[in-house]
């Protein structure tokens, strides 16, 4: 049996985690300059890049360990959700994934701490060009928005809607990491569903109003239920109510005016 002197301590042990994903993410990254070079060289096709980016960045996405490298955490996850619906990577999407690449390099090399960092960071990086949405009519704004829906579906409306004002998106299925993500990135608005697993969206709005970090970011509750309904009693009156179906676009567009969003 090993001696209390030998056994590594938990900071040592935190050390050896952030000491192998720093690794793994530099090996990554070397793989995503490979793929985008071989694109602009002509080396392999758009679609034969794709499959081997996504493949790249969603393993380390997957093994990434929370608590280390925030920063770098946060823009993997982005980069994963651009990457995931491509089929095809065009010039417009070697520049977003180059930025993309930049930006987490940038972060692992520690050139981006602190949550303000962070919050701008995200702000800047590319939107996702898989709608139907021609974004040079469509100019990208600096707002994020945080939802918080586990219905895949739903939330490819929600962010479809949002991409057509402008506006990036970053999905969460597990309404517990909604919390970190809400503390690092300060987002500009976050819409929950009302039913999102172990807790409720009211749940959720409760909470950030509560906290002082966040009581003032807007909130949004995605829900088929009516002002007045058992389940929103304690929905804090702050926050807009977005009614499923035909009404959708019509709420979203005066939740993000009332808001200031537009």
């Amino acid at each position: 049996m090993a001696s209390a002197q030998t056994m590594p301590s938990a900071d040592d042990i935190d050390r050896e985690i952030e000491a192998e994903f720093l690794d793994d993410a530099r090996n990554a990254l070397n793989k995503i300059q490979v793929e985008l070079e071989n694109v602009r060289s002509g080396a392999t096709t758009g679609h034969q890049a794709v499959a081997k980016l996504r493949s790249v960045v969603r393993s380390l996405n997957a093994q990434a360990p929370s608590g280390v490298m925030p920063s770098a955490r946060m823009v993997l996850r982005r980069m994963d959700e651009y990457l995931g619906p491509l089929e095809n990577v065009t010039p417009a999407h070697v520049d977003d994934i180059q930025a993309f690449a930049d930006r987490f390099e940038d972060a692992l090399e520690g050139r981006m701490e602190g949550a303000e960092a962070t919050a701008r960071v995200v702000r800047e990086l590319p939107i996702k060009r898989t709608f139907d949405i021609d974004f040079d009519v469509v100019v990208p704004r600096p707002v994020e928005v945080l939802l918080v829906l586990r219905d895949r579906a739903g939330a490819h409306l929600v962010e479809r809607e949002l991409a057509a004002c402008g506006l990036r998106s970053t999905n969460v299925r597990i309404p517990f990491e909604a919390f970190e993500q809400a503390f690092r990135a300060r987002p500009d608005l976050i819409v929950a569903g009302q039913e999102i697993g172990e807790i409720t969206g009211v749940d959720l709005a409760c909470a950030f109003t509560a906290m002082p970090h966040t009581r003032d970011i807007p909130f949004a509750l995605l829900s088929s239920y009516e002002w007045g309904h058992p389940a929103l009693k304690d929905l804090p009156p702050r926050a807009a109510l977005l009614k499923k179906g035909p009404r959708f676009g019509d709420d979203l567009a005066l939740a993000l005016t009332r808001f200031g969003i537009l």
